[in-house]
């Protein structure tokens, strides 16, 4: 069976790092993955989609994720989230980082950040599990380990190893940045225990 995996935020955000370090722990564990991103204006803040497909025992054809069929989405920003809530299938679990970024669009006079994206969400029939990922790196020193707090939690929904979520870390990063990072996905899946 392929795993279809939406990660979707705003630039600077480690969207682009935590799908490459995804992709890399599904190599290492010797399944088949495809990944593909749309950066948008990632550098002025605009929005950023990674789409990650991967699958332990059945071939991956394309690395798009068909409309409707992402089995898992983490949302980095709120509102970027519930933009791309239409890509989830109707059981998808749904991972969002509480925190809110104005993305550039909603800047505009014409435009403004909804009060009640989080429960819009919530109201979409998929389970939406809230992770607190940017205040859990801050806690730890390290507020751009956010994203690797995301991974963790995201670490509970699926069957990779540990091992190769380390590796993957160890690989992608910068040897400076590992030992926090590790600590980060540590937290990240604690935080999930009885989500």
């Amino acid at each position: 069976m392929v795993t279809n995996v939406l990660l979707t935020g705003v630039g600077g955000q480690g969207i682009i790092t935590a799908s490459t370090v995804l992709s890399q722990a599904c190599r290492i564990a010797g399944w088949q993955v495809k990944k593909s991103e749309v950066h948008g204006m990632s550098q002025r803040g605009g929005s950023v989609n990674s789409y990650v497909r991967f699958s332990a025992d059945a071939p991956v054809a394309s690395p798009l994720i068909p409309e409707g069929a992402a089995g898992i989405m983490l949302a980095f920003e709120p509102l970027e989230g519930l933009r791309q809530i239409g890509e989830c299938a109707p059981d998808a679990r749904v991972l969002v980082e509480e925190r809110r970024i104005v993305p550039v669009t909603v800047n505009l006079p014409e435009f403004s950040y909804p009060d009640d994206v989080l429960e819009r969400l919530q109201a979409s029939g998929r389970r939406v599990t809230v992770v607190p990922a940017m205040a859990t790196a801050v806690d730890l020193g390290e507020p751009r380990a956010a994203n690797t707090v995301m991974l963790g939690a995201l670490a509970t929904l699926l069957a990779l190893p540990d091992a190769a979520w380390h590796e993957a870390l160890h690989g992608v990063l910068k040897p400076t940045a590992v030992a926090i990072n590790l600590q980060a996905f540590a937290v990240g899946r604690e935080m999930m225990v009885g989500a």
